[in-house]
């Protein structure tokens, strides 16, 4: 029992140390700054309702722009801007492709959809901890569409924390091998530090997504830029299962899906 304040002051010790190290990444931040997120998905899904089946198979590349327009001991303001959306989707033996560089197809309603995205903006400030305090909403892409085109939709929502940068603190007194679990109310993820130095931490994880319209397991790994808390690379593979909708109808589905994404300093 004599040990238990040592032992206390030890955990208060590495606390402190990890809140020190997220407020001194933000800081690394300047005004200025931007940073481009590219994200490849490729994803095959079957929809079955009754006898008919429904194969769909698409490739997406969507190119992200996001500048600092402030930044403090308080936090950051980041402008994200879509720079590139390009999307290909085979099904039924038929394809449909995309190209944000050209004209979309007014006779489309896939293409009209996709080209909202690329013309709205967001604007959002996070604070020290990455989490958003503040945003002006783009416009709000149709969740169907995304997912029926392969597109992994970016949440942003206040309280949570920007996806090109780790929710949790990075710190070069992490230890190759140590392993931690992350659980909200709809999904439960276990870390693993599976590589460290003093630029950069990669760690691997294992993803449950459980209670929505499709369940999902995810496994993947991440580069992170100790200094930023920032993603450099990021690739994870998943299964999810569940229903889907289309057109108003509802399907079973069963959706494969594989994503690496790179993260540069302009």
């Amino acid at each position: 029992m004599k040990s238990t304040p040592i032992v206390l002051k030890y955990i208060l010790a590495a606390i402190l140390t990890f809140a020190s190290g997220v407020t001194f990444a933000q800081v690394r931040f300047k005004q200025g700054d931007e940073f481009q997120r590219q994200v490849i998905t490729k994803s095959n899904c079957v929809l079955q309702r009754g006898s008919q089946n429904l194969h769909v198979g698409s490739v997406s590349i969507v190119a992200k722009t996001y500048k600092v327009t402030d930044a403090s001991e308080k936090g950051v303001s980041f402008t994200i801007t879509t720079d590139k959306l390009v999307d290909t989707i085979n099904a039924m033996n038929q394809n449909l492709i995309y190209h944000s560089g050209k004209p979309a197809d007014p006779n489309s309603i896939i293409q009209i959809g996709l080209q909202k995205i690329v013309n709205s903006a967001a604007v959002v400030s996070v604070n020290n901890k990455g989490e958003i305090t503040n945003l002006k909403r783009p416009v709000t892409a149709n969740d169907t569409l995304l997912s029926f085109a392969g597109i992994q939709p970016e949440h942003l929502s206040p309280g949570s924390t920007l996806q090109f940068m780790v929710d949790f603190p990075v710190n070069v007194t992490l230890k190759k091998g140590y392993s931690w679990k992350a659980t909200t109310s709809s999904a439960e993820t276990n870390y693993t530090v599976y590589a460290i130095n003093g630029q950069t931490t990669v760690v691997t994880y294992k993803t449950s997504v459980l209670g929505g319209s499709l369940n999902s397991r995810i496994n993947g790994s991440i580069l992170i830029d100790n200094n930023t808390g920032i993603i450099l690379k990021r690739y994870s593979q998943s299964v999810s299962t569940g229903y889907e909708m289309v057109n108003g109808v509802v399907y079973t589905a069963t959706r494969r899906t594989a994503v690496t994404e790179i993260c540069n300093k302009k």
